[in-house]
């Protein structure tokens, strides 16, 4: 499955899998932080690129949620957390290198129902 990034009333969402392509580590392994992908195996709905253009770096090695170019010219996307995740842009931080303007948008993706579901019963 590719990986899907989109967005509802301020929130991001990020759907993907723990056999998602382009996932460079393994998830399931104890002492792993979270998800890492290779950004073109990724799809972002533009008004979730626009929101993720508003997290701050920090000035750690590590983010919440991070974007950077690897040695070999590939984007690298990665997140603290499991497959499904939602967050509001202010609650987390890039690291000191996220570089959100190195993605590309895709407006065909869509929003899961699951998602806009839990989001308006909260």
């Amino acid at each position: 499955m590719r990986t899907k990034i989109f967005e509802y009333k301020g929130y991001i969402g990020i759907q993907s899998a723990v056999d998602a392509e382009g996932l460079l580590n393994d998830p399931t392994k104890s002492g792993e932080l979270g998800f890492v992908l290779d950004a073109a195996f990724v799809d972002i709905h533009p008004r979730a690129l626009k929101l993720l253009m508003t997290i701050p770096k920090s000035g750690d090695d590590i983010g919440d949620f991070d974007v950077y170019k690897a040695d070999d010219g590939r984007v690298i996307l990665g997140w603290l957390g499991g497959p499904l995740k939602m967050f509001r842009p202010e609650e987390v931080s890039g690291s000191s290198v996220y570089s959100p303007e190195l993605l590309k948008s895709d407006k065909t993706v869509e929003c899961d129902p699951k998602f806009i579901k839990y989001i308006d019963s909260i």
